[in-house]
């Protein structure tokens, strides 16, 4: 069966590039680079001057492990980001204040 064949193949190499791109991210990026684009990934409009509320389906604790760090440092890049105006962080309701302005250190921080 050649067309279920390569569906498997598809969805493997699918799941391949999903990994690589995980491993890139842990190996190649420091924390705030890692946080800064996982929140922009989630806003609709990464150039927009609008806050983007984005719920937390998972405690911190999971998402910093995510994103291959410790909860204690995880809490300081989101304390770091607060500072500068960036977030709002209210429970498990992260509020990305301008998605345009944590777009613009995502491309510094990847020398953009």
């Amino acid at each position: 069966q050649p067309e279920l064949a390569l569906r498997m193949l598809g969805s493997m190499s699918s799941h391949l590039r999903v990994l690589v791109g995980q491993l890139e991210d842990l190996t190649l990026k420091d924390v705030e680079t890692r946080l800064a684009n996982w929140l922009v990934k989630r806003c609709p409009n990464p150039d927009s001057e609008r806050p983007v509320p984005i719920e937390l389906k998972m405690t911190k604790r999971v998402l910093a492990a995510e994103l291959g760090t410790i909860s204690e440092t995880f809490s300081r890049t989101l304390a770091k980001f607060r500072e500068q105006r960036l977030i709002v962080v209210k429970g498990k309701l992260v509020t990305v204040l301008s998605p345009v302005k944590l777009s613009a250190l995502l491309r510094r921080n990847l020398g953009e």
